[in-house]
């Protein structure tokens, strides 16, 4: 168990996190039947995360009115979190589902104007994920409303973007497209914020549900949520994994 919690990314003292993204087949009863985990995910971890999502239920996709299988795939959060006894136990939570986004080999230029005024942005992209892959009707905004977005900052997301490509959601295993909001942040290296702007992240933290203490100043997640996914979760509960 500390080898696997050892192999996360060290988030914050004393407690490891990291997202991943799973494939997952889904049947016309809503059950994970398969799952598909990335191969540079370690054997361990792959090992935990199919069996907590083989355990989580979706309301079924449906064509023409019947129930048929699909295919999605699922961002969850492993945590590794230490116990009372010294050891750690695991918590394997569902952040969401939807179309895989492969931006890891383009990511948007930080603007020189935006780097040398020492200007931070959380913009969110909405688009489409098309049947073929293709990210189309894309829009740029602002996270926050009173955050003003420099147009340098929209610009350098869309060029990216339009270099991008997904894997699409499946039902009745044909792609069908869905609609996206990709949230992409630029910060510089050490953070530098206004007073307002400090306020607008602390009082967002605040507002969510969610949101756990963490030390310094909260940002924004930085995942992706489908807005229209053909599968919809039913039953996600969070599942903790004890020594």
């Amino acid at each position: 168990m500390l080898l696997l919690a050892c192999s996360l990314t060290v988030q914050a003292a004393e407690k490891r996190e990291q997202t991943y993204s799973i494939g997952a087949d889904v049947d016309a009863q809503g059950h994970v039947t398969a799952t598909q985990v990335d191969p540079d995910v370690p054997a361990s971890v792959a090992t935990v995360l199919a069996s907590a999502v083989r355990q989580w239920r979706f309301v079924p996709a449906t064509r023409d009115g019947q129930p048929v299988p699909a295919h999605t795939f699922i961002r969850a959060k492993l945590q590794a979190l230490p116990n009372t006894s010294g050891q750690y136990n695991l918590r394997i939570s569902f952040v969401g589902n939807g179309p895989k986004i492969g931006r890891e080999a383009v990511q948007p230029r930080y603007p020189r104007d935006a780097i040398r005024a020492r200007q931070s942005a959380f913009t969110v992209l909405a688009a489409t994920v098309q049947p073929d892959g293709s990210l189309t009707d894309m829009n740029v905004t602002s996270e926050y409303e009173g955050w003003p977005l420099r147009p340098y900052f929209k610009a350098a997301v869309l060029a990216a973007a339009k270099q991008w490509h997904a894997v699409p959601e499946q039902v009745d295993g044909q792609p069908v497209a869905t609609r996206m909001r990709i949230p992409v942040s630029f910060t510089i290296n050490p953070p530098y914020f206004t007073e307002k702007q400090v306020k607008m992240l602390r009082e967002a933290a605040r507002q969510e549900a969610t949101a756990v203490a963490q030390p310094g100043i909260p940002l924004p997640s930085e995942q992706e949520v489908a807005l229209d996914s053909p599968l919809q979760p039913h039953t996600v509960a969070t599942i903790i994994s004890a020594p």
